[in-house]
């Protein structure tokens, strides 16, 4: 079967070049391996010459306007692909030396979507896994690490997942406005209402880059509060129908509460597993600029959206 990979530069910024390459550079023996073609979508296009080198292989540089969106470099990205499974990773994810054939190997044998394990980096790893990239289990309410995870998971995340091509071909990311990074979350319910199961790949693991400035973490952290809002209604529609109505018309109260409760759990974790202090105060930034994006998200998707 053939392998495609796309590579989105969408959070990258301008300076594409020297991350795209430190990129390209650890997934080059992965993609030498499959024989796989790579796509990276942009809107500042570098020296493919070099990137091409540094690959060992041929790229297709897929050229986007300044103004598409995350998902859009996604969708646009699989259009440009032939392959009959496509794997998305990010430009500012690490890669493991396994991660790209990890990924895979479910759906040759015959798997639809893999879910890949995505972590930050550093001793807070833990702590911002749990707030920022939870995988929830079919089967269990409780497990003590991503390693630990069963094969289905009800969730992935976009910077790490692999489709047979028919599955995506058919289905897509939502175009939803103005939400920032929910899509992928929302495309996840359409897959569990229609039985289609996410295996999860734990040894197919990126590590994510933390946001570069103080400025990028705070933006980050209001739309990803504001985002809950507007993933609420999607997963009460799938979960609990009948509470869906009464639950929205509380506008942000039950994000906020459920902020509470996460709070809860990721301050325990730091305590019973550390970096104490720094881990408090992580959950405590965390819980209050999400807080504040949920409770003003319209004002956020104007401002920084």
């Amino acid at each position: 079967m053939k392998i495609s990979v796309v590579i989105e530069t969408w959070n990258l910024g301008d300076a594409v070049l020297a991350p795209l390459s430190q990129l390209l550079s650890a997934l080059a023996p992965q993609i030498a391996a499959a024989d796989a073609e790579v796509i990276v979508t942009g809107s500042s296009p570098p020296t493919l010459t070099a990137l091409e080198a540094t690959l060992g292989r041929p790229i297709t540089w897929l050229e986007l306007p300044r103004d598409a969106g995350y998902y859009e470099h996604k969708n646009l990205g699989f259009d440009a692909t032939t392959g009959d499974i496509v794997a998305f990773i990010d430009g500012d994810c690490a890669p493991s030396p396994t991660w790209l054939e990890a990924l895979t190997r479910p759906i040759v044998c015959g798997a639809s979507v893999v879910a890949g394990a995505t972590s930050y980096p550093g001793p807070l790893a833990a702590i911002a896994n749990q707030i920022d990239f939870p995988y929830f289990d079919r089967t269990r309410a409780r497990r003590r690490s991503i390693d630990d995870a069963p094969e289905a998971v009800r969730n992935f995340f976009a910077n790490n997942v692999a489709f047979a091509r028919a599955v995506f071909a058919a289905r897509r990311y939502p175009t939803i406005e103005p939400m920032f990074h929910g899509q992928c979350q929302v495309l996840g319910l359409q897959l569990l209402a229609e039985d289609i199961a996410i295996q999860f790949a734990p040894a197919a693991r990126v590590t994510h880059a933390w946001p570069e400035s103080v400025r990028e973490f705070f933006e980050v952290r209001l739309l990803r509060g504001a985002d809950t809002v507007s993933l609420l209604p999607y997963v009460l529609t799938s979960y609990a129908p009948r509470a869906s109505r009464a639950v929205t018309r509380l506008g942000a109260i039950p994000t906020l509460a459920i902020f509470g409760l996460r709070a809860i759990a990721s301050s325990w974790a730091a305590v019973r597993r550390g970096p104490l202090v720094r881990g408090l105060g992580l959950v405590a930034c965390v819980t209050v600029l999400d807080s504040f994006g949920a409770a003003a998200a319209p004002a956020v998707y104007r401002m920084i959206g």
